[in-house]
């Protein structure tokens, strides 16, 4: 874009005067509430950590142990994936507000520019505060706003800044001229994302304020006669505002996508999402903790074909209990049957999780867009999910009875001017055909079964994570492995890391077989006097060069050099 619009036109529905009405009474009731992002979490695994773009730990090694490459580069989609369940079954939340909803149903990893982020990750019984489609967990991602510089530069042309002149605002600004995201293409993507963010106290509220602006130029369009071209761009832009506290939440997501072939705007959408949620959290007794609250949503779609809109609101119910053993439950009823039933126990190092799901289809997948066909007749995805563990070790199972997936367009040859022939059979005139193309479209494709086993440790420096996922899921590796060591020498750090993926299951339309995958990356850090730190980054090591999807290769080895600056 090339200018940025602090107005932001926060126009709720009247629904939402309802709630701001229990807001105030909230308030006016309970001056002692706890933020809800922070209820106790029992029978689940949960990492809390803290990103940092020098640190060995950054956010996405800890949201994705295992992951390896990002098809396409910074800035391609980059989806969490859990347990071999789509990656819309892990809500994500950004300053308390949904991330990964109502458009595409998935959130950026790759293109967060981060140099401070409170990152949770939750599973089971807790997760019903977050939705009733989220039974593959919830992350939790949080601004912190460290004073200081950060720059970088890189390979592809990389560079990144970071400014925080103070405690409450940050401003962060990338550019990266990297290969084409397709290997058929020699052309440059170029890349930029500029961000700024707030974040201040008024009175007993936590206010956060979330704009980015970003350009990406992406290759390999379509022009309106389906002839393939090779001069695109990609712009839009994206922003989110919330007021927190410790029981009122209330802000906005906003998206927008042009796709230009030449100087030809092949399609177009726009999203957005109006969001509150009032929650309380009050301890009953040492041993018994109580969350409850309610939230509502409104998604507004808006394509060539129409403008789409619709309501989401529900109330849950999170209780632990710790009698002899550690309990976990939580409630969530919702219109349109967006319900969520899960309990959960925990005794030493044993767990168990058990839990029902109800994701209804996104305004994206219902309604499409210039390339993607609508299906108003799309079923929910409805699936109940076991775990069981001890320790290290745990053992999971999740039963979809509906699945909602991506069927890519196609065309079909199609007979206009039947062949003629003679009376003794012989070719008079050939028959005459032309292709019909055929839209992509999101289509229900039946039930489907993961299931798997999970294995991490932590030795002294070195850490260990191994899984083995048993699904009918495409792309999903059936073998997912990490190995890493972490240690520090005085004021320098190293980290090496190796992950892997294999045994990746191809999809109807990815061939037959897909390229395994593995990474090795290191990284070093210097500390100077406690408040000057520089790192170096070596991702690839070993060069590899692998398509990680069908037309979408891994980038070689990649260099980054990073100083820091706090005060």
């Amino acid at each position: 874009q090339d200018k940025v619009d602090w107005n932001f036109h926060i126009n709720f529905s009247p629904l939402y005067f309802v709630f701001v009405v229990m807001v105030l009474m909230a308030i006016s009731f309970n001056a002692e509430a706890e933020e809800i992002e922070e209820v106790v979490v029992v029978a689940q695994q949960v990492k809390s950590v803290k990103a940092d773009p020098l640190k060995g730990n950054s956010f996405i090694r800890v949201l994705l142990p295992a992951h390896t490459w990002t098809a396409g580069g910074y800035g391609a989609f980059q989806g969490y994936n859990e347990r071999g369940a789509q990656t819309v079954h892990t809500a994500v939340y950004k300053n308390g507000i949904p991330a990964n909803l109502p458009g595409s149903a998935w959130y950026d990893f790759g293109t967060e520019l981060a140099t401070g982020q409170s990152i949770k990750i939750i599973s089971g019984a807790n997760s019903v505060v977050y939705g009733s489609g989220s039974i593959a967990g919830t992350i939790l991602i949080k601004d912190i706003i460290e004073k200081g510089v950060t720059v970088s530069a890189g390979s592809q042309s990389s560079k990144y800044v970071s400014l925080a002149p103070s405690d409450w605002f940050q401003y962060t600004a990338m550019e990266v001229n990297q290969d084409s995201v397709r290997n058929d293409n020699t052309e440059k993507d170029l890349y930029t994302n500029r961000n700024a963010k707030f974040n201040f106290d008024v009175q007993d509220f936590t206010i956060a304020m979330d704009y980015t602006d970003y350009e990406y130029g992406y290759d390999n369009c379509w022009a309106e006669d389906f002839s393939q071209s090779n001069d695109c761009k990609q712009d839009g832009e994206k922003y989110n505002v919330a007021v927190n506290n410790e029981y009122f939440t209330i802000g906005r997501t906003h998206d927008k996508a042009h796709y230009f072939t030449g100087e030809y705007e092949s399609y177009w959408n726009e999203s957005s999402t109006d969001y509150l949620r009032v929650g309380d959290q009050t301890n009953l007794s040492e041993k018994l903790q109580v969350a409850y609250g309610v939230d509502a949503s409104h998604e507004k779609y808006l394509t060539a074909g129409g403008d789409h809109n619709r309501d989401n609101y529900g109330a849950y119910l999170n209780i632990n209990a710790d009698f002899a053993m550690k309990y976990n439950f939580g409630f969530r009823v919702g219109n349109e049957d967006q319900n969520a039933l899960r309990f959960g126990i925990e005794k030493g190092p044993f767990f168990l999780n058990v839990g029902t799901s109800y994701r209804r289809p996104t305004l994206y997948e219902l309604h499409g867009d210039g390339w993607v066909d609508a299906n108003p007749n799309l079923l929910p995805e409805e699936a109940v999910g076991y775990e069981i563990g001890f320790g290290v070790l745990s053992l999971f199972r999740y039963e979809f009875e509906q699945a909602i997936e991506y069927v890519p367009g196609f065309n079909t040859e199609v007979v206009v001017t039947p062949a003629t022939y003679d009376e003794d059979g012989n070719l008079l005139t050939e028959a005459v055909t032309e292709n019909v193309w055929t839209n992509a479209t999101y289509d229900n494709t039946g039930a489907y079964e993961t299931q798997g086993l999970r294995y991490a440790q932590t030795f002294g420096a070195f850490n260990i994570g191994l899984s083995v996922t048993d699904t009918d899921q495409a792309r999903v590796p059936k073998y997912m492995s990490v190995l890493g060591w972490n240690e520090s020498f005085g004021s320098h750090e190293f980290d090496i890391t190796l992950r892997g993926q294999f045994n990746r299951i191809p999809g109807p339309y990815d061939g037959d077989d897909l390229e395994d995958l593995i990474n090795l990356s290191f990284r070093y850090i210097k500390t100077f006097d406690n408040d000057v730190d520089l790192a170096l980054s070596i991702d690839n090591v070993l060069d590899e060069q692998v398509e990680v999807l069908p037309g979408y290769d891994n980038r070689g080895r990649q260099i980054m050099l990073t100083v820091q600056k706090k005060w």
